[in-house]
């Protein structure tokens, strides 16, 4: 069964790598959606959905993941139809001035008709407020669900394991 991660980019790249990264407080200026059945490696080349500003808007791109430039994060807890989600985006144009906005200004605003990358992904994610994370926002809430995720499964597994029952019974 295909699972979810998200790719972070940390590599140089241009002005708007900086802008976003000035404005967001955090080494990450873009992130990608990826669907694989195991853990992409760094250093391939691997299908990837995201808003891109460089490609226009919503899209589907091959992407060689070089590990001086990418983080790859396990998302276990995804809901769903998480990939489908933001596949219904596709096409959808590029939305660069609300990021800044929202996070160097503090506006907290916007537009379900344009998008920008981690916005997406949170929106595919079911994360509230889509629109207030940034891709090093993103990254802290996927490290927060992840913890709370996998807290959660052990305590299942140990309460498996000493026979408790829930409170309903």
């Amino acid at each position: 069964m295909a699972r979810c991660y998200v790719a972070f980019y940390r590599g140089r790249g241009d002005w708007a790598d900086r802008i976003v990264r000035f404005a967001t407080r955090s080494a990450y200026s873009h992130c990608e959606l990826i669907r694989s059945e195991r853990r992409p490696k760094l250093g391939t080349g691997v299908e990837c959905l995201s808003a891109s500003r460089r490609d226009g808007g919503v899209r589907l791109k091959r992407i060689e993941l070089d590990a001086a430039k990418w983080c790859i994060y396990d998302v276990a807890w995804a809901p769903d139809g998480t990939w489908d989600r933001a596949m219904e985006k596709l096409g959808a144009p590029y939305e660069l001035w609300s990021l800044v906005t929202t996070h160097l200004l503090n506006f907290r605003r916007g537009n379900r008709e344009r998008w920008f990358c981690s916005e997406l992904i949170a929106y595919a994610l079911r994360l509230d407020m889509p629109h207030a994370y940034s891709p090093g926002d993103l990254l802290r809430a996927i490290r927060d669900h992840t913890d709370t995720y996998h807290a959660a499964r052990r305590a299942a597994r140990a309460d498996l394991r000493s026979g408790a029952r829930g409170p309903d019974a």
